[in-house]
């Protein structure tokens, strides 16, 4: 990847919108287990998180973020598939953390705690789906090629 070249510029972009997911993830856990923001402003920052989902998952299936590892590294296309195919359920979980606790009848205690349970198993899963993405790309960009070094 050259260093300024069209590709440099996404990747850097893509590092900036997976931050911002950090993030926002990082702000909505402080604010479940501090209790620091009112149910409705959690709430809020459980939607933004979905939309930014929704954008980083699409940028990713339109093959900005694996087509150049997939060219260094062809044999690797498996993985990424499956990384991708866990798109969708993942963009239904963040999407569920609203709808699915949002009038149930608990009451507000419940609502944090169920939330915070939730929430936290889906950071959990997508922080293990982004590490799996990690180790895709270093796996194709770091591979030995056979070159009787």
């Amino acid at each position: 990847m050259s260093s300024q070249g069209p590709e440099w510029q996404a990747h850097q972009q893509n590092l900036a919108r997976r931050r911002e997911i950090q993030d926002l993830m990082t702000a909505i856990g402080e604010a479940l287990q501090r209790r620091s923001a009112t149910v409705d402003e959690v709430s809020a920052m459980l939607a933004q998180l979905g939309d930014r989902l929704v954008r980083q998952f699409a940028m990713e299936e339109d093959g900005g973020y694996f087509a150049e590892a997939i060219l260094c590294a062809p044999q690797l296309v498996s993985k990424a598939n499956m990384l991708l195919a866990q798109h969708p359920k993942m963009h239904a979980q963040a999407e569920s953390l609203v709808s699915d606790l949002l009038g149930r009848g608990q009451t507000q205690e419940e609502w944090w705690q169920q939330t915070a349970e939730a929430f936290a198993a889906f950071r959990s899963e997508f922080e293990q789906h982004e590490s799996q993405e990690n180790v895709l790309l270093q796996e194709a960009y770091h591979q030995d090629l056979g070159t009787n070094d």
